[in-house]
Parts: C-alpha cells; structure tokens; sequence
C-alpha cells in the first residue's frame, strides 16, 4: 500500500513539471517578410501620388482618401504574410481604379486651362480685318475650330490609360507652344532674324543638332534651322479662322514633286476647290495637311490668313489656307529640297 502510494504521489507530482515543459515551450508566429512590407510602402506611396494628382487636377478623391486609410490600416495590422498579402492586393486594386479616373481628371483641367488662356487671349488681341471690318481673335489655331476641337476628339476617343496618357501628352504640348506663340507675338524682331522662342523650343524638344521647319503663326512665316543655325525664312500663309492650321510638333511624314490636290467635296460645298497642281508638296500630318506652293497666291505674311484683296485677283486668293502651309513656287522649292522624312515641323 505505502508503494502504490508513492507510486500515485510520484505520477502526480509529475503533471505540473510537464505542463511547465509545455508552457515554456515556444511556439513560431508566421511573420511578414521585410520585401513584402517594402512592397506594401512603395504601393501605398503610389496610391497617394495618385489621389495627390487627382486632387491637384480639381477631382474628388473622397472615397480614394478612405481606401487609402484603411488599406494603410490593414497593412499595419496584418500578422502574417498571408493577411499582409490579401491587404496587399486590396490596394493594388484601388491603384488600378484610381489610375483611370485621376488621368481624366488631369486631361479634363488641362482642356479647360487651354481654353480659358485662348479665350482670355483673344479677347484681348485681335486683328482688324478692314477688308470685311471684322475683328478676329488671334491665337484661333487652339480653339474650338481649330486644336481645340482636337482635343475634344482624342478624349471623346479614349477608352484606357493609355490613351489618356498620350492625350494629357499632346495637351502639355499645346499648352507650352500657345505660351510660345504669345511670346512670338510681342516679339518685335523681323521675321528673318532668329527668334528666342524658336530657340527655346528647339531646346525643349531635343531639336538642336537637327533640321527642324518652324512656322510662326502669329507672323505668318517659316523659318528653318539647321542645328540650331538660322538658313533661310520665309513668308507664308497659314490657314483661315474656320479652318485653321494646327499648331503642334510633327515631321515630314511624305513629300511629293509634282502632284495633284483634290478637295474631296462636291461643287457648291464651301470646301470646294477644283483640281489643283502642286509643284512642290511637304505633308506634315495626316488629313491633307501640307506645306506647299500656292501659285495662284502673289501677297504672303501678316493678314494673309484673314479675308483680304490678294494682287493676283483670284478669289480662291482672298483668305486663308484650308489648314496647309502655302508658300510660293520659289520658296517651297527650297524647302523641299532642305527637308527629308522625318524632318521637324514646329508650328506654333
């Protein structure tokens, strides 16, 4: 009996030491590894880019500025990778989701700065056309006629991030060569001379150890530059108020000596011209816009544009162009010969 006894006090006094055992016996907590919370820093920080882009852009980012908190939050209290994971894709979502509205957002106050500075601008510059006694706004090219119009076109047209992007990317450019032509216009240097703004866009886009055309629309005259180096200028003729010359950053994108323009419209149409030879024909962008020789034209330069009583008495001579570049026979030659493909055209 006093065996059994011993033997029973001796099994129990063994239960708490093993539960001691137990209880000391560290047990391992999944953790979250440092490159996924690196991951997690870097995604927030883009998502607050974003949302700070929206803001500055005039859009409501509300419910962004509440993903952002709470995804924030549960990054911060995930215990494992698992749920830091989770957390994680729940963010990059909201990236995605943000991305499409804060790039509309952008494009949308880049539009309405355009057309607010155009507008502002015009009201106070016009031209007095005595010929018609009609005042017309300068600086039409980026209206609603004109680039304007453009711009409604590609964010009408835009359908993903992408497409948003190049439109926000063509805005930027307008918006910058709107500030050169302002420039340009109060700059009393002759129109064959070099010009600053021509220097600083060439600057701007990388153009100074190439061939680059530039045409001035507020001077209505071309000049072109050879690495940075003046050769030649010229007056030209760019297009009327209701059909204006786009002003933009493009390149020769074909040239062709002699050729044939036809109008694509019916007699009757106000767009109507018959038949026409060229002599020499530079296209700069796609849908008939070109640099080329009016031989019916005799007077070039400031007025051109706007209805006016041109020497050589033909009416199709008394306005502007329908969007091309016209020159005369002489003067287009040599810009035919001094470009290639791909060479610069500046138009601003």
């Amino acid at each position: 009996m006093i065996v059994l006894g011993l033997l029973f006090l001796s099994a129990c006094s063994s239960l708490p030491n093993s539960a001691n055992q137990t209880t000391g016996t560290s047990v391992s907590t999944p953790t979250v590894d440092t490159s996924l919370k690196n991951q997690g820093d870097t995604k927030l920080q883009t998502f607050q880019q974003w949302i700070t882009l929206m803001k500055q852009s005039g859009g409501d980012t509300t419910t962004y500025d509440q993903q952002f908190s709470a995804s924030k939050q549960a990054l911060d209290s995930a215990k494992s990778a698992s749920a830091y994971q989770t957390a994680l894709n729940t963010l990059n979502s909201q990236i995605a989701s943000i991305q499409l509205n804060a790039l509309k957002a952008e494009s949308k106050n880049l539009q309405q700065n355009l057309a607010k500075q155009v507008s502002d601008w015009g009201n106070g510059h016009s031209y007095h056309d005595t010929y018609d006694n009609t005042n017309y706004p300068l600086g039409f090219e980026y209206g609603s006629k004109g680039i304007g119009g453009w711009i409604q076109d590609d964010l009408d047209a835009a359908k993903n991030v992408a497409d948003y992007q190049q439109a926000i990317e063509n805005e930027q450019m307008y918006l910058y060569n709107f500030q050169e032509m302002k420039k340009a216009s109060a700059d009393k240097t002759p129109y064959n001379q070099v010009h600053q703004s021509d220097m600083d866009m060439l600057k701007h886009y990388n153009k100074m150890d190439s061939k680059v055309v530039v045409v001035s629309l507020s001077e209505e005259a071309m000049r072109l530059y050879d690495h940075g180096k003046l050769v030649k200028a010229f007056l030209v003729t760019t297009g009327r108020p209701n059909k204006p010359t786009p002003p933009g950053t493009w390149w020769v994108e074909g040239k062709k000596a002699p050729t044939v323009f036809k109008s694509g419209v019916k007699p009757g149409n106000p767009d109507y011209y018959p038949d026409t030879p060229i002599n020499y024909a530079m296209q700069y962008h796609s849908e008939g816009y070109f640099i080329h020789d009016s031989w019916w034209r005799v007077n070039y330069g400031p007025g051109t544009n706007f209805p006016h009583a041109d020497d050589s008495g033909d009416s199709f001579s008394s306005q502007g162009s329908h969007g091309c570049v016209n020159l005369s026979k002489e003067n287009a030659s040599q810009v035919y010969d001094f470009v290639q493909l791909y060479t610069g055209v500046f138009i601003y």
